[in-house]
């Protein structure tokens, strides 16, 4: 950015709903007065995610601010980046979630007056996002992740267990059991012949980290352009539980059953019609138009690092 700090009109988009309310209220006043005390002009506006946190964010790019900072979980950081692609305004990120997996994969540290100086740094780097469109959802970007398949269906009932939320453990050991154990997935990459093969889960990811810190992706990169496509062939309902177990906290992701493949862009049929969800949300059912937005969204954040499973942190 070319402007001086102290001329550098900042709009901080943060969640009031998640945690206890004054406590929450008390975070946000630290963080504006800390965004303050490192020399940015700061406006705070209220929003929840995922739609009012990137109606908020279009606003902001709209009249003009000179760079946007979202606050609070994967949820709002998301519904900011979804109101911010193809802007050139750049995003800052205070993580004040469960899991923060959007601001550990950029390697945004987690204290407050950390993550302030790195936003009032003014260093940018460009990254990649994913825009995924199905028959319900016509355009819908993402960041980390999308999921066709048991994760999809499964995902929604349990993504709440990490804040102690246990109430949709029993439905989703239910779906488990009933879901088929043998659909045909059928899956173009770029212009290349038709993959057909038999899997429960296929997923397609931008970044190395997902969900629990589970490593999804080991040589993902949110600078190449491209996405990381995983196919789960020859996996049973308990050996696919188990291996995203296993992946979880960043750990090992060997398994030489798993299939990976790169593309820009991907087109997925299913039968029968399996669930589609993006960022654990649910998008639509069977067939998936995806592809890779190269350089989408300038980002306030470290400069990658190249790490190697077990361990993989920032990209």
């Amino acid at each position: 950015m070319t402007k001086s700090k102290k001329n550098i009109h900042a709009k901080l988009i943060a969640n009031p709903g998640a945690g206890q309310v004054l406590d929450r209220a008390s975070l946000m006043a630290q963080a504006a007065q800390c965004l303050m005390d490192c020399g940015l002009d700061v406006d705070v506006a209220l929003a929840r995610p995922t739609r009012q946190a990137a109606r908020a964010a279009r606003k902001a790019v709209k009249d003009g601010y000179d760079l946007v900072i979202g606050m609070g979980g994967d949820g709002t950081i998301g519904g900011v980046i979804r109101g911010m692609v193809n802007s050139n305004v750049p995003l800052g990120i205070i993580a004040a979630g469960t899991e923060n997996d959007f601001a550990h994969t950029l390697g945004i540290p987690d204290d407050l007056k950390a993550a302030c100086e790195l936003i009032a740094s003014g260093r940018t780097r460009p990254i990649d996002l994913g825009r995924l469109e199905t028959k319900k959802t016509d355009r819908f970007d993402f960041f980390m992740v999308t999921a066709i398949g048991l994760v999809a269906t499964v995902f929604p009932m349990v993504k709440n267990v990490p804040e102690g939320d246990y109430s949709g453990i029993m439905d989703a050991l239910r779906t488990l059991l009933r879901f088929n154990a043998s659909p045909k997935v059928y899956m173009t990459l770029d212009d290349q012949p038709e993959i057909e093969v038999e899997t429960m889960l296929v997923t397609i990811a931008n970044t190395p980290l997902i969900g629990l810190n589970n490593i999804l992706a080991p040589d993902a990169s949110l600078e190449d352009g491209l996405l990381d496509i995983a196919v789960y062939p020859g996996f049973s309902k308990m050996e696919l539980a188990a291996y995203f177990a296993r992946t979880a906290k960043q750990m090992s992701t060997a398994d030489d059953k798993v299939q990976r493949y790169r593309a820009k862009k991907i087109k997925i049929k299913t039968e029968p019609k399996l669930d589609i969800a993006a960022e654990g949300l649910m998008m639509g059912r069977g067939k998936a138009w995806i592809k890779a937005l190269p350089a989408a969204l300038q980002v306030l954040a470290p400069e990658p690092v190249t790490a190697k499973e077990p361990g993989v942190k920032a990209q």
